[in-house]
């Protein structure tokens, strides 16, 4: 029988999403949120590709979109694919949960759920402080930070550099470009996470009310902190947005609170931190860590091919507007469409023997970890740049490091991104100089 489709507010799926199809699809294996396509997608990711690239899956009632060639079709179409539905893909929310987010602003004008022409007018005022110039003059504070952290343990001898490195250090790096005082990063982290969960991931009823009253602190704290830079604006992302441009256009509370709160703050450190973390487990169990401290020409195009490889941004979601056919098949519109790009990066048609990490590659294909097209990440520049800096001060200080056997990493997977919460590694401590 069709899966009958509820009204969004009832199971937190958009009410004009068609009925889910009733043939079983393979597709109907895939859950994100626990088992083994937590810890390893990538074996049923590969058939997904050989045998129903374009799958059903009724649990989350989205198409899976697995192919390289198909995900860039829908991703390059922004009037036929929509962003509309990103932001309501996780939580079936309570009643109690809603009237509490009733108190602040609801997720209008977030990037990452907006389409043109209205994504492209606020992108652009967003762009406007974070350019290359900007994000390079980053470098000596990104530096200074990831020194200090990795000089606290290298003499250790142990460490997880999840818990140490790859957790804190984007928080502080997002929080120094927004100007937002350092002494504020725990509490920027736990109210970044609650708007995460409610937002991908599945959230007991229970659970609700306290996340989303965390939402709403989020929401105030960065009311007062446009509030203080109008009254007094500095050197930081943050003046730059709220500044009223010459022609009088200009970011309105509500925007800005999005920008700063989701946009920044909230999604400028989460993928990083999975990157950063993915990155040294992936030199650690293929035996790259002393070729990278040779040579550390090699060092960016690693972390390019391990975002490929084993993408942490696995996945992004697009809603059909129109009737349309991906893969062959021929999908109604309203159909929601998961765009998995941790797939689409090993796709065979991508380069050769994808499914092997191979710094060597001639030309480094163009992996799928930041989108492409109108939604590339904001973001990427500063995450790479964060990611070079960070593993080579890593490399410098660990000569010999290895992974802790049969310890739990605590992999955990929301609908689009894919985290460890822990990297336990051993190396012999260096003899400190004189």
């Amino acid at each position: 029988m069709p899966v009958t489709v509820q009204k969004q507010e009832e199971t937190g799926v958009p009410a004009h999403a068609p009925a889910a199809p009733r043939c079983p699809h393979l597709g109907a294996q895939y859950n994100p949120f626990a088992g083994p396509h937590v810890d390893n997608p990538h074996p049923f990711f590969e058939k997904l590709r050989k045998e129903e690239p374009v799958s059903f899956n009724p649990m989350l009632n989205m198409w899976l979109v697995s192919r390289n060639d198909d995900i860039l079709q829908v991703l390059k179409d922004t009037a036929r694919f929509s962003n509309r539905d990103m932001l309501f893909s996780g939580t079936t929310l309570t009643e109690e949960a809603k009237a509490i987010l009733g108190e602040g602003f609801p997720l209008a004008h977030v990037l990452l759920g907006m389409d043109p022409p209205d994504h492209t007018r606020l992108r652009r005022l967003m762009n406007r402080g974070f350019t290359a110039q900007r994000i390079a003059g980053m470098a000596p504070f990104i530096e200074k930070l990831a020194r200090e952290m990795v000089g606290s343990f290298a003499q250790d001898g142990h460490a997880d550099l999840v818990e140490q490195l790859a957790y804190p250090l984007p928080a502080h790096v997002i929080l120094g470009v927004m100007g937002v005082p350092q002494e504020d990063v725990w509490k920027i982290k736990r109210w970044s996470a609650d708007w995460q969960q409610l937002t991908f991931e599945h959230v007991p009823p229970e659970k609700q009310p306290e996340l989303a009253r965390g939402v709403i602190e989020f929401q105030k704290y960065c009311v007062q902190l446009i509030e203080a830079r109008r009254e007094e604006p500095q050197e930081d992302l943050t003046s730059y947005l709220v500044e009223v441009e010459a022609n009088g256009e200009a970011l309105t509370v509500h925007e800005l609170v999005m920008a700063i709160g989701a946009s920044f703050l909230s999604a400028g450190h989460e993928s990083t931190t999975a990157m950063m973390a993915n990155t040294w487990k992936l030199a650690l169990e293929h035996g790259m860590w002393k070729r990278l401290r040779d040579n550390r020409e090699l060092v960016p195009k690693f972390i390019e091919e391990g975002c490929r490889y084993d993408s942490v941004q696995h996945a992004m979601i697009r809603t059909a507007l129109e009737d349309v056919e991906v893969g062959g098949i021929k999908l109604p519109a309203g159909s929601r469409l998961l765009m998995l790009y941790a797939a689409g990066s090993r796709d065979e048609s991508l380069c050769p023997h994808s499914n092997k990490l191979d710094v060597d590659r001639e030309k480094p294909p163009q992996h799928l970890t930041y989108g492409r097209g109108t939604h590339f990440c904001l973001g990427a520049p500063l995450a790479r740049l964060q990611a070079q800096i960070t593993t080579n001060i890593l490399l410098d200080a660990l000569e010999d490091p290895r992974m802790v056997q049969g310890q739990d990493h605590g992999t955990w997977q929301s609908i689009v991104l894919r985290q460890m919460r822990h990297l336990k590694v051993e190396w012999t401590p260096s003899t400190p100089k004189p």
